[in-house]
């Protein structure tokens, strides 16, 4: 199992070859797909003009393929993945004419890969002390290898990891390049290789499998070769049952039903959604029509070098913004990717021991969310579990699948049946009267850690996007988990009822402060603090701005961070090459232009980011909510605010820094029409 991804051990057996008594050399049909149950034998490579030509043989026949740059698998959604290239299929006389004057590469055969990855298992193992485990990711699949506290040694896959074996340590092992490297070297000096370049046979066999790898030693990189065009599943499409559930969640449960149990709310939603909406159209057009044309002969300055606001003063000034009141203290650990967090997510509801809380936008019903919901009813029977979800926004991406979903993938019908069906998962689906949700996501685990910031539960935040979490202990886990308890109330039967009792019952307690001051700001129907907050943030700045998010839509503050940038402050912003909803993309490169046009920095992060994080001056402000309508007025949301020097500078180590780096920088304005300035219009309400 350990390392299957790449070549250790044979996938699944599928389609059965014909059996031969004799080997004979054949073109395959064009309707064959190149897909063995047994291992294919590397017979002969040759390298030409660019290309690798290669004969192999499964015994019964000799095929002949070709790969070459151009022959690369689109695997954008999977940045961090070793490339793959197809190798096409060619015929015997194809091949024939095309290897004349071609040079030999030399091949080896599947027992020195073997010999290679068993030296790699043992360098890992020898790490394991009994009662801890490494978690090793090789594409999208992981295996924890464990000693048991007898010292035996064993693997399983995270999700099945005993309770007692603690993770020590995790690992991506396509970012371990240079180590593999090493070991490889090593090994081909044992059995006398010095060629710069090499074929190797992986053995791997079945859908998708790439039995062979092209190793340049000088450039240290493997380059796998597939002999079968890699295909994605999706969700099964159910248009009649979604559209009666689609009706039924929107129109009776959260307008029929959500004026019977939250009259007040329900009410008091909708005048400040009228509101806000008329306040927003009537500033995003006046800034555009008055504001922007002021800024039009504006030169842009040379950056500046005053220093950066006063990090007391703020947070005195927000006091005066958004309350004393969101001040708590605790600690935080930045998971930067799907890799870091979920680990660590499944590790602690694995050793819960009294509670785990989730709440979540999103919790799909792919191949990865199921096993996820699978270990949260397994900890049901242990621990109490609850599950909140945000009912639309739950709803809308079961219908969607994650780029890589696996084709075998038997979706169940809904997840949130799935989660309470044969199990004692207690789950709140929220309402969305008048559109409004709750974009939250946080998980609680004994009243002790908090998980807080961007990532859904899904294949995409665990394998394919770029995005931020963070896990906070102290006093800060309270306000979090009051929170949720908070919203829990207001979404049962008679919410409104129910959730002033909670509120009678059980009042803010005050904590002994520990750690270094965090701020808990959240989004509300009523209270923008997390936009109030980065808005005068902006206006505040002296010395940069750093911002990272998926979908810029708010006028006033594209407005503002252009005036930020004409008084000299270094403003630098990252948006998403691919994002994830195509009008607020268009919307974007109007945005982006925009900025441009005023000097500020733009950057296009390849393939998806997801990432919500923004630092002004040495004052940190990251969670869930987006720079768009929904999530600075209408959506729920939860942000940390952190002026710590320690965490800040960390935050840019991390995240910025390497992200700037990744990021391709504008040095010219997207190409742009009438569609994207429409897109910013419907995109500024949103």
């Amino acid at each position: 199992m350990m390392l299957a991804a790449i070549g250790c051990s044979p996938t699944p057996k599928y389609q059965r070859i014909p059996a031969e008594t004799v080997s004979s050399t054949v073109e395959p049909p064009p309707d064959r797909l190149l897909r063995f149950e047994t291992p294919v034998t590397l017979n002969e490579a040759l390298w030409k003009d660019g290309s690798l030509f290669l004969t192999y043989s499964d015994g019964r026949h000799d095929y002949f393929g070709r790969a070459s740059a151009d022959d690369q698998v689109n695997l954008s959604i999977h940045q961090e993945w070793f490339p793959v290239y197809q190798v096409n299929s060619l015929s015997a006389d194809a091949h024939g004419q095309a290897v004349i004057g071609a040079e030999p590469v030399r091949h080896l055969p599947r027992k020195d890969w073997a010999a290679f990855i068993r030296g790699i298992e043992k360098s890992l193992t020898d790490r394991v002390q009994p009662g801890t485990g490494i978690l090793v990711n090789v594409r999208d699949e992981e295996t924890f290898l464990y000693r048991r506290h007898d010292g035996s040694l064993d693997e399983c896959t995270l999700m099945e990891k005993p309770a007692g074996i603690r993770l020590a340590e995790n690992h991506r092992l396509e970012a371990m390049t240079g180590g593999l490297f090493l070991f490889l070297t090593a090994y081909l000096e044992t059995i006398g290789v010095p060629d710069r370049y090499l074929v190797m046979e992986t053995g791997e066999t079945g859908p998708y499998a790439r039995p062979f790898v092209f190793v340049d030693r000088n450039r240290q990189r493997f380059h796998l070769l597939s002999l079968e065009p890699y295909t994605f599943g999706s969700m099964p499409s159910m248009p009649v049952a979604n559209t009666g559930k689609a009706g039924w969640h929107l129109f009776v449960r959260s307008y029929l039903f959500e004026l019977f149990n939250r009259p007040v709310s329900s009410l008091s939603r909708l005048g400040l959604f009228l509101y806000d909406t008329a306040w927003d159209a009537t500033r995003g057009i006046w800034t555009s029509t008055f504001r922007f044309p002021d800024l039009t002969e504006a030169d842009i300055p040379d950056l500046h070098q005053d220093g950066n606001m006063d990090r007391g003063e703020w947070e005195d000034r927000l006091d005066r913004i958004v309350g004393a009141d969101t001040r708590t203290s605790g600690q935080i650990e930045l998971l930067v990717g799907g890799d870091r967090f979920f680990p660590r997510l499944v590790d602690a509801i694995i050793g819960a021991e009294q509670s785990i809380k989730l709440r979540t936008y999103i919790f799909d019903r792919d191949d990865y969310a199921v096993r996820l919901a699978d270990l949260l009813k397994k900890r049901s029977q242990d621990v109490n579990v609850q599950v909140m979800v945000d009912g639309l926004g739950t709803l809308m991406a079961q219908n969607k699948a994650a780029g890589s979903m696996p084709p075998d993938h038997k979706a169940p019908l809904g997840i949130t049946l799935y989660l309470t069906n044969q199990s004692r998962v207690r789950l709140v689906s929220l309402t969305n009267p008048w559109f409004t949700g709750d974009h939250t996501k946080t998980t609680i685990v004994d009243s002790r850690k908090a998980f807080i910031g961007g990532m859904n539960i899904g294949r995409e935040y665990r394998w394919e996007w770029h995005d931020l979490m963070m896990v906070a202990d102290g006093p800060v886990v309270s306000v979090i988990e009051r929170e949720f308890d908070k919203t829990w109330a207001h979404g049962q039967v008679l919410g409104d009822v129910v959730f002033s009792g909670y509120m009678l019952a059980n009042p803010p307690k005050p904590e002994v402060p520990r750690g270094y001051p965090i701020r808990v700001l959240r989004t509300l129907p009523y209270d923008s603090q997390i936009y109030r907050s980065q808005l005068h943030a902006i206006r505040q700045a002296r010395g940069y701005i750093f911002i990272q998010n998926a979908y810029f839509s708010d006028v006033t503050i594209i407005h503002e961070l252009v005036k930020a940038r004409l008084r000299g402050v270094d403003v630098r912003v990252i948006i998403p090459m691919e994002g994830n909803h195509g009008i607020m993309n268009a919307s974007n490169v109007t945005a982006a232009n925009t900025l441009l046009k005023y000097g500020v920095r733009v950057f296009t992060y390849p393939g998806m980011s997801h990432v919500k994080a923004a630092v002004y001056d040495g004052w940190a402000c990251l969670g869930s909510a987006n720079f768009d309508k929904l999530s600075f007025r209408a959506n729920k949301e939860m942000n940390l605010g952190v002026s710590d020097p320690g965490f800040v500078a960390g935050l840019i180590d991390t995240v910025f820094t390497p992200d700037f780096e990744a990021a391709v920088e504008l040095d010219h304005p997207l190409p742009a029409g009438w569609g994207n300035t429409f897109a910013s219009i419907i995109a500024s309400q949103l």
